[in-house]
């Protein structure tokens, strides 16, 4: 028993170490307490980066949509055919131009490197494109196939933001995302006005600009008298583009910011009549 004791008990100052040990300001509490300020710094952060990424990755997504669909829709292609009358302009049957175009359609989706459409013009096929036009339509689709991607990722972002927000915070994810939602769609619409603003004053520079920073070459410069592929494409249609471009990106974000807004309202009317109706309920019971 005395032995047991012995080794069972400990002197006044062993007590007082070990009491000291886990008392608030020991070494032990301030390396716990520290390991948990850097997880949740850590956390902090990773939140915040991903909220960032959201909110840039939706306008970007809202721009791209409109990009590929004008790329990829051939009523886009006529339009440009018909207003610019390229029947006419280009010596090509219409019928022959609208074919072209779903090649050309094809072209951006499919792995063939150059771009070879032959069309009838007074009964005999020919090339419709020059070999300079080709080659720039090799670059043309290098951009577009890494415009598509561009899409997908910011696509694959959003999905991924969504699914985990709700997963990880079930109760707080609508309202965190209608205000992403407001702050993404508003500072959609923001840059776009902008943009518009730039592009009505100065389109023809802004067009050379993006041209000389998307090509390493100068093939991109045709001959409107000479050259098929800016016959049927010429300046005036994309101006127009660009600004169809934009007002539906424009649009599309006005909307999803206003569904945001709402949600957020709906959200502290139903936080305000709470207390009320449980008064209510409560005078029922009674």
């Amino acid at each position: 028993m005395i032995a047991r004791s012995a080794a069972t008990s400990r002197t006044p100052s062993q007590g007082a170490g070990a009491a000291a040990s886990e008392l608030p300001g020991s070494p032990l509490i301030a390396s716990e307490s520290g390991s948990w300020r850097e997880y949740t710094r850590g956390v902090q952060a990773l939140r915040l980066t991903a909220t960032a990424l959201f909110i840039v990755a939706l306008p970007v997504f809202l721009v791209l949509t409109s990009v590929r669909v004008a790329a990829l829709w051939p009523r886009v292609h006529e339009y440009s055919f018909a207003r610019y009358d390229a029947a006419t302009v280009t010596g090509v049957e219409r019928a022959e131009l609208d074919r072209a175009a779903r090649e050309i359609i094809d072209y951006f989706r499919n792995d063939e490197e150059l771009l070879h459409i032959e069309v009838t013009v007074d009964g005999e096929q020919e090339a419709l494109f020059n070999e300079r036009e080709v080659l720039h339509m090799r670059d043309v689709k290098v951009l577009m196939q890494a415009t598509f991607r561009v899409h997908e990722v910011a696509f694959a972002i959003l999905v991924v933001y969504v699914t985990a927000s709700f997963l990880l915070a079930r109760r707080e994810a609508l309202a965190q995302l209608a205000n992403q939602l407001r702050i993404a769609g508003g500072l959609t619409v923001a840059l776009l006005g902008v943009a518009a603003v730039a592009v009505l004053v100065g389109f023809d520079d802004l067009f050379r600009q993006f041209h000389v920073i998307s090509f390493a070459n100068d093939l991109w410069k045709l001959s409107p008298a000479r050259d098929h592929l800016i016959q049927m494409y010429p300046r005036g249609f994309w101006f127009d583009v660009t600004l169809a471009v934009g007002l539906l990106s424009a649009l599309a974000g006005a909307a999803l910011a206003l569904a945001g807004q709402w949600y957020l309202g709906y959200e502290q009317r139903k936080w305000r009549r709470a207390p009320g109706e449980q008064a209510g309920e409560a005078e029922r019971a009674g």
